[in-house]
């Protein structure tokens, strides 16, 4: 009973990282579209302070998940 709670929350862990993930990703997609497409339409330059945005969210992004994966793949570790 316990092994299978264990395991149920392991899962959770896994899916809130994944979708907290593909939920930021996909909005700063929405983000860039978007503000290419006034651009385009406005016949304006694209604003740098949106490249900065996502350059700054990636790198977020990015030590999330870094972090979980290094902190989940030491389970398997028995040092005292």
């Amino acid at each position: 009973m316990y092994l299978h709670s264990v395991y149920k929350m392991s899962s959770m862990k896994h899916i809130t990282v994944m979708i907290l993930a593909l939920g930021l990703m996909g909005l700063l997609g929405i983000i860039v579209v978007d503000e290419f497409m006034m651009a385009s339409e406005m016949g304006g330059e694209f604003d740098e302070g949106i490249l900065a945005l996502l350059n700054n969210a990636l790198v977020g992004v990015v030590g999330i998940v870094a972090g979980y994966v290094t902190g989940n793949s030491g389970k398997g570790c028995t040092c005292k």
